[in-house]
């Protein structure tokens, strides 16, 4: 056994700035996170979430011309169009809902704050289960959650006949404008039309009588009874933009329900009575999981369906002695499942992929001019991608490829679908994930990538061509280096008057005529580094005015700079309106005003709000979140540059404490992951986690080194090795990191490299591994618990890069597996594995911890009972943060060792903090 007391532990280092305090464990449990931005339709207001690592959120509402107010425990903010309202959801306090655990707290009341903007006045309305603005911001509905009475509870749970959940509760309707409010009983359901002030919500009564749908008319305030029919129940529901078509499915309630109840659809027309609209009879089924949308222009409502399922098997139970060797009744006891070579999905899979494929809503869509229903999606081609275009949407399916996701991940094939006949139309088979298609709004072409490819295909002649004279690098990702086909960069909006399509290369932008097949470049970014994309300032249109210039970010891939353009497709000429060493990021754009938010961010830089004008010439501070770093010490990041073992250029980050002006090394820490470089001008996560705390690190006086890494394909550990060791050896020769007093940390795949990398070099004085894979044989056959997927698709064509099976090159597995190196490490190694990980087997962790053991290592793993993937709950990852702390301070700064680490922990079941 080696003496877990090195020489490290004499090292002593001064802090690099005298002024500079460690932030504590308080400021950054208390550091707030801006979250949840949101803009009033006018861009008069805007909310926001100020959220603590640890403790109550406040929400904020904050006038453009001025006016702040706070809410509270304010979470998920809205505003009315019109900016006079704003509305807040507050849960429970979180001592009572962690008190409570997970499942009860998710059953907690939530409550809403409305806040009125001219005064600050807000008020109160408890467990509110829905809540929503009308059109123009004058109307207020609320549904609230049911009151139960105990002997209800009890009765309940007796009478299966009665279905609560099918029943409605109070809702109330305010009108903002006259202060007027309306009470109404027993609502299940509404909806509120997105262009018109008309409000439609179901019924549903305890004795069944007065059940209906109900539409009303919210400024003229007249109601018109769309459908009514006792002890039916109705679902569903949907609204057309303009409020004049509604949608439904009903069902008759008192019945001894089937395992799959079947609906009826209803279509109500304007105030008129609402008609059953005839299906065909093809044995799928519209149920209460059927979904109904209609498009933007209301000409057609897209309706789910469900195929007929199988009844669930039932465990008999035991009725007296007789039962005991009754074969029937026992095997309906069996708990079994049967893994066949030839299914589709292996075992847990299924299993995982059970309750939605239950639910699973085949598409569909009724013609409301013509009154007719074509089915579109079904078992073979399960998938239809709604949009609004006037005849044609894309449609895939991976059905030929489940088999194949546990070796070679996601596939699957796309279609262009004519929802007027509901024929399909084949466009590509065996696309890759990311590779998907983009179909013109206008319905005249598709275009689609394939291994770097670009393809055009022009919907009226059926014609498909391969489109030439691009960039000389192609259009696939070029640092793609899995095991796998490189995707695209994918595209950008359509033109709207239908002549092209925008596409992107790893830097530039493209026009593709969509008649002529003919690319243009947009940008000239390859040959300065700089990679341009088109901002979408419109999620609802895939179309743009090409006749106007174009809002695009930019961003510079050697030094990080951003920027914010201008550009004119007419002449392809670029005009700058923002540019800087900053992140600036596009947040949302006000949908009836020339009002954006972006916000802008360094190391030492909140990111706030900032609005401004399309035009982008000038950026106003709205939030003020940034005034938390007042008083505060914060360091600084540069970017390094060096060349791996292999000649590969490569980039990194380095933060430095506050005040060091580089005349005396530091302890470093290094975290990674694969490219990191991008990080330089991001603010640092303030978050205790299962990452060390960049600030907290930086300002008790470490550096922190983020290296980029490359890989190559069938030697991931190795090719790790190639691209850190000189990254941190030129950290060293800058005089920065003090030789001897590095650390590493890292988790899941970067847990993996460390763990390897410590088996190849001496050069960390301690390493952190967080949910590593140690053994990539036994690995390979894993589960995955989250998706209940095998692992051997991670190392065929994924992230693991080994690129063959284990059958075929056991030698690789081997070469690059820590487990069979663990004779050759030198560094103390401290291992991090929640018990529950739901996507790296938790046995990789004790296979390692093991392997230490009994090689005499210095180890310690850290078990997190009830834990996933990444740890959950705050006090495991409060103890996490300390003990990484403590643990790299001893080795790197000299700091007292920890007794957890010198002695260890006896088992207890609570166990008294140290």
């Amino acid at each position: 056994m080696r003496i877990w007391h090195p020489l490290a532990a004499l090292i002593g280092l001064a802090c690099a700035s005298a002024t500079a305090a460690p932030l504590s464990l308080q400021q950054i449990m208390n550091f707030e996170t801006l979250k949840n931005p949101v803009i009033a339709d006018n861009g008069q207001w805007v909310a926001y979430v100020a959220q603590p690592d640890r403790g109550e959120p406040r929400g904020l509402v904050r006038g453009l011309d001025g006016g702040l107010w706070q809410v509270e425990r304010g979470v998920e903010p809205m505003l009315s169009a019109d900016g006079a309202y704003a509305l807040f959801e507050r849960k429970a306090p979180l001592w009572k809902q962690e008190n409570a655990g997970k499942k009860k707290a998710g059953k907690m009341a939530v409550d809403r704050i409305m806040v009125n903007t001219a005064t600050g006045e807000q008020r109160l309305f408890e467990a509110v289960t829905k809540a929503d603005f009308s059109a123009d911001g004058r109307f207020l509905m609320l549904s609230f959650k049911a009151e139960e009475a105990e002997e209800d509870k009890e009765e309940a749970k007796d009478d299966e006949a009665i279905d609560a959940d099918k029943l409605g509760s109070r809702a109330l309707l305010l009108d903002l404008k006259n202060g007027s409010e309306l009470a109404l009983a027993a609502v299940t359901h509404f909806a509120l039309a997105r262009e018109a002030n008309v409000l439609v919500y179901s019924t549903s009564h305890e004795d069944g009588v007065a059940n209906a749908v109900i539409r009303r008319a919210l400024d003229a305030g007249q109601d018109s009874v769309l459908w009514q029919r006792q002890d039916w129940g109705a679902a569903s529901l949907a609204i057309d933009e303009s409020g004049e078509a509604v949608a439904f499915t009903a069902a008759y309630l008192r019945t001894e329900e089937d395992h799959q109840l079947a609906h009826q659809l209803w279509l109500g027309q304007g105030a008129r009575p609402a008609n059953a609209l005839p299906l065909p009879d093809d044995g799928m089924l519209v149920t209460e999981h059927s979904k109904l949308h209609f498009s933007r222009d209301g000409q057609r409502l897209f309706v789910g369906r469900q195929l007929p399922l199988p009844k669930e098997g039932e465990i008999r139970q035991l009725k007296g002695d007789e039962d005991l060797q009754d074969i029937e009744v026992l095997r309906s006891r069996v708990a079994l499942n049967v893994w066949h070579g030839d299914d589709p999905r292996i075992k847990t899979n299924e299993i995982k992929e059970y309750p939605k494929a239950r639910k699973h809503n085949y598409v569909g869509v009724w013609h409301l001019e013509d009154k007719r229903f074509v089915q579109l999606a079904d078992g073979a081609v399960p998938e239809v991608k709604v949009t609004d275009n006037p005849r044609y949407l894309l449609a895939s399916s991976d059905r030929p490829y489940l088999k194949m996701i546990s070796w070679a991940g996601f596939y699957q094939d796309w279609y262009l679908m004519d929802m007027e006949s509901g024929e399909r139309r084949l466009l590509v088979t065996q696309a890759g994930k990311d590779d998907i298609p983009s179909l013109s709004p206008l319905d005249n072409a598709v275009a689609w990538y394939v291994r770097g490819r670009l393809y055009r295909h022009d919907i009226a002649s059926g014609n498909t061509t391969e489109v030439v004279g691009g960039p000389e690098a192609g259009f696939a990702n070029e640092d793609h280096d899995y095991p796998s086909p490189a995707p695209g960069y994918g595209f950008g909006p359509w033109l709207a008057n239908g002549t092209g399509v925008l596409v992107y290369d790893k830097f530039d932008i493209w026009r593709l005529d969509a008649t002529t097949g003919k690319l243009s470049a947009l940008t000239r970014g390859r040959q300065v580094k700089w990679q341009y994309r088109v901002i979408d300032t419109d999620p609802r249109s895939d179309l743009v005015d090409g006749a106007r210039p174009l809002l695009v970010h930019g961003y510079n891939d050697f030094d990080k700079r951003e920027g914010v353009y201008h550009l004119n497709l007419a002449d392809a000429s670029l005009k700058r309106a923002q540019q800087g060493e900053y992140k600036l990021s596009f947040v949302v754009k006000a949908e009836d005003a020339d009002t954006l938010l972006f916000s802008k961010q360094r190391y030492d830089l909140y990111p706030d709000l900032l609005a401004t004008s399309s035009q982008v010439k000038s950026l106003k501070p709205v939030s003020r979140l940034g005034e938390q770093l007042q008083g505060l010490e914060w360091g600084q990041a540069q970017l390094v540059h060096w060349r791996s073992n292999d000649g590969k250029p490569l980039s990194g980050v380095v933060i430095t404490p506050p005040g060091y002006q580089g005349d005396k090394p530091l302890p470093t820490l290094v975290y990674f992951y694969r490219f990191m470089s991008q990080r330089l001008h991001h603010f640092p996560q303030m978050a205790l986690n299962h990452r060390p705390n960049f600030a907290q690190y930086v300002n008790d006086g470490y550096a922190v080194f983020l290296p980029d890494i490359r890989f190559e394909v069938g030697h991931p550990g190795q090719s790790s090795l190639a691209s850190m060791l000189p990254g941190v050896q030129k950290v060293i020769d800058l005089g920065i990191a003090q030789a001897g007093a590095i650390g590493i940390q890292g988790h899941s795949w970067a847990g993996y490299q460390d763990a390897y990398l410590i088996t190849q070099t001496d050069i960390f004085a301690a390493a952190v591994s967080g949910a590593p894979v140690s053994n990539m044989t036994s690995a390979y056959g894993g589960i995955r618990l989250g998706s209940g997927l095998t692992r051997q698709f991670q190392y065929e064509s994924g992230q693991s890069r080994i690129g063959k099976t284990l059958m075929e090159a056991p030698h690789l597995y081997v070469e690059n597996s820590p487990i069979f190196h663990v004779d050759r490490i030198d560094t103390p190694l401290v291992i991090m594995f929640g018990d529950e990980d739901d996507a790296v087997p938790y046995p990789q962790g004790i296979e390692l911890y093991m392997a230490m053991r009994r090689a005499g290592k210095a180890v310690v793993m850290l078990q997190y009972e009830g834990e996933p993937h990444h740890l959950k709950k705050y006090p495991n990852k409060l103890d996490y943060s300390v003990k990484m702390k403590q643990f790299f301070d001893h080795y790197l700064k000299g700091a007292p060792v920890p007794k957890w680490w010198s002695d260890g922990v006896p088992y207890l079941k609570r166990q008294a903090e140290e």
